[in-house]
C-alpha cells in the first residue's frame, strides 16, 4: 500500500492538471457559446437543446456504463494484465451492445415523441429531425468511446484527458466561427459538425490506448461471470440515474410545454454557466475519487471520513468562492457575454448554481456507497426523490408559474438527496455519522456561506460602475475566504491544504 504522501502528491498533480485543462476549456467554451447563439439565433439555439434533450432522456446509459466501467477496471487492474485485458475486452462487448439497444431505441421511442409532443415550429421540423439523427449517432459513438476513457482515467492519464478536452473545446470553436461565414441551414451543420467531433474524440482515445497499453485490444467477448458482475451492478446503478438524467432532460420538457423555446434558451445558458464553474468541483473529485474507492476497499475508514469530508468541504468551497461573485454580477456578465440576453437567464443561473453547491457537497458520499457495491436501496430511494420532481414541477406550471420554478424544485430534490447519500454512507462506513456530518461539515459550511451571501447582496441594489464593482466584489471574495478558511477548516485540513501548496512534485 502506497503512503498517504504519496496518494496526496498524485492527487495534487491530477488536481493541477484537470484545472489546466478547466481553465482553457472554460474560456473556449463560454466564448464559443457566445458565437453558436449568434450563428443560430435563440429560437434555433433553443430548438437544438429541445431536441438535444429528447436524445438526453436516454443518456443515462452512458452515465451509468462510464461508472461501472471505471469500477471494474480499478479493481481488474489490481489483479494483472491479463484479468485487465478479458475485463476491457467484455466492457467494449456490452457497450456496443448497448450502443445497438439505444440505436433502436432512439429511432423508434424517441423519434415518435420528437414529432408528436416536441413544440417545434413547422417550418424547423425537416431540420429538427436532421439533427435529432446526428444527436442519436454522437450519442452511439460516445457510449463506444467510454471503456477507452475509463481506462485512460484508471491509469491516472489525466495529462492525456486534458489534452483531449482542450482540443475538443477548440474544434467546438472552430464550428462556432464556421457557422457565423456558412450558407444554408446553420443548424443542420451545427449537428452534422458536433458528429464529427464526437467520432475525432473515439479515434484519439482509442489511438492512445492501443500505443501504450498492449492490454487494452478492441476484441469481442464476452466473460459470463464478468457480464453477470456487471449487469448486477450495472442494474440498480442504471435505474438511479435514469431517474436523474430523466428528470433533468423532462425539466427541459416540460419549459417548453408551457413556456417557450425563448425560455428554454435562457434555462440552456444558465446551465451552461452552471456547468462550467461546477466542472472546478468535478475536477477535484475526479482527483479524488480513486483514493475514496481505494480507502474503502483497504478498509481504512478512519482515513476515508476524513478524506470524504474534507472533499466535501473543499467542493463546497472552490464552487462558492467563484459562485458567488458571479451571481452578484449576473446581469453585468451577461451583459459583456451576450449579444442578446433571453429573459430570466439570470434567475436560471443563479439556482443552477445554488443547486449545484447542494449536489457538490453530497457528491463525495454518492462515490462512498458506490465503492461499497451495496447501491440496491440506495438507488431505489434516489430515484423516487429525482421522479417527484417531475410531477410536482408540472403541476406548479399548471397553476400558472414561471419558468424559473423548476429550479426551485429540483433544489429542494437535491437538498433531500443529499441527506439521502449521507446516511447511506453512514450505513457503509461505521465512523461517519449523520449528526456527526452535520456538525463537522454543514454547520461550518453554512455559516460563513451565509455572511458572505447576505454581505454580497446588501450592495445588489446600489448601481456601480465597472470599476467600484471590482472593488467590492474583490472585497467580498476577501471577507468570504478568511472565514471560510478559520471557520470552515480546523487546523488539521488548514495544514494539509498548505501542504498541497508547498508539494514540488
Amino acid at each position: 500500500m502506497q503512503s498517504k504522501d504519496l496518494n496526496n502528491k498524485r492527487i495534487f498533480k491530477n488536481t493541477v492538471i484537470l484545472y489546466m485543462r478547466m481553465i482553457v476549456v472554460l474560456l473556449v467554451t463560454l466564448y464559443s457559446s457566445r458565437l453558436i447563439l449568434k450563428a443560430l439565433g435563440i429560437e434555433d439555439f433553443g430548438l437544438y437543446n429541445v431536441v438535444g434533450g429528447v436524445v438526453g432522456l436516454l443518456s443515462f446509459f452512458n452515465v451509468t456504463m462510464a461508472r461501472s466501467t471505471q469500477r471494474f477496471l480499478n479493481v481488474a487492474m489490481v489483479e494483472g494484465e491479463k484479468r485487465l485485458s478479458d475485463v476491457f475486452a467484455t466492457s467494449i462487448t456490452v457497450h456496443v451492445l448497448f450502443a445497438v439497444i439505444f440505436l433502436v431505441l432512439g429511432e423508434t421511442l424517441g423519434l415518435w415523441f420528437l414529432n408528436r409532443y416536441i413544440n417545434i415550429p413547422e417550418q424547423r421540423e425537416f431540420a429538427a429531425n436532421i439533427v435529432y439523427q446526428t444527436a442519436i449517432l454522437s450519442f452511439c459513438i460516445s457510449i463506444i468511446s467510454i471503456p477507452y476513457n475509463a481506462a485512460v482515467i484508471a491509469y491516472e492519464k489525466m495529462s492525456f484527458v486534458a489534452i483531449v478536452s482542450i482540443v475538443d473545446a477548440l474544434l467546438k470553436l472552430a464550428i462556432a466561427i464556421l457557422l457565423l461565414y456558412s450558407c444554408g441551414d446553420r443548424l443542420i451543420l451545427y449537428g452534422i459538425l458536433l458528429f464529427v467531433v464526437s467520432t475525432l474524440n473515439l479515434l484519439m482515445y482509442y489511438c492512445f490506448c492501443k500505443k501504450k497499453y498492449c492490454e487494452l485490444k478492441f476484441r469481442i467477448s464476452l466473460n459470463k461471470q464478468d457480464f453477470k458482475q456487471m449487469f448486477s451492478f450495472v442494474s440498480w446503478t442504471l435505474l438511479g440515474e435514469a431517474a436523474q438524467v430523466g428528470c433533468n432532460q423532462g425539466n427541459v420538457v416540460l419549459v417548453n410545454m408551457f413556456h417557450s423555446l425563448t425560455a428554454n434558451a435562457a434555462m440552456t445558458i444558465g446551465g451552461q454557466i452552471n456547468n462550467a464553474l461546477y466542472s472546478l468541483t468535478s475536477n477535484f473529485q475526479t482527483a479524488f475519487n480513486p483514493q475514496i474507492t481505494k480507502s474503502y476497499a483497504e478498509g481504512d475508514y478512519e482515513y476515508l471520513k476524513k478524506l470524504v469530508y474534507t472533499t466535501s468541504k473543499i467542493s463546497f468551497c472552490i464552487l462558492f468562492v467563484v459562485a458567488l461573485p458571479v451571481s452578484f454580477n449576473i446581469d453585468w456578465i451577461l451583459d459583456v457575454w451576450l449579444d442578446e440576453v433571453p429573459p430570466l437567464t439570470n434567475t436560471f443561473a443563479i439556482l443552477y448554481l445554488v443547486n449545484a453547491l447542494m449536489n457538490a457537497i453530497s457528491t463525495p458520499f454518492h462515490f462512498v456507497v458506490l465503492s461499497s457495491g451495496r447501491i440496491k436501496n440506495f438507488q431505489i430511494i434516489s430515484s423516487i426523490f429525482y421522479l417527484i420532481d417531475l410531477p410536482i414541477t408540472y403541476s406548479l406550471f399548471k397553476l400558472g408559474m414561471s419558468a424559473p420554478v423548476v429550479l426551485w424544485v429540483k433544489i429542494g430534490t437535491m437538498v433531500a438527496i443529499l441527506f439521502v447519500r449521507v446516511y447511506y454512507a453512514s450505513v457503509m462506513v461505521p465512523t461517519i455519522k449523520t449528526m456527526n456530518y452535520i456538525l463537522k461539515v454543514m454547520v461550518p459550511l453554512m455559516i460563513p456561506a451565509g455572511i458572505a451571501v447576505l454581505l454580497a447582496f446588501s450592495l445588489n441594489g446600489y448601481a456601480f460602475n465597472i470599476g467600484m464593482r471590482l472593488v467590492y466584489t474583490l472585497a467580498i471574495e476577501t471577507v468570504c475566504l478568511v472565514l471560510l478558511w478559520f471557520i470552515c477548516f480546523d487546523r488539521q485540513e488548514r495544514n494539509l491544504l498548505l501542504s498541497y501548496v508547498k508539494l514540488k512534485k
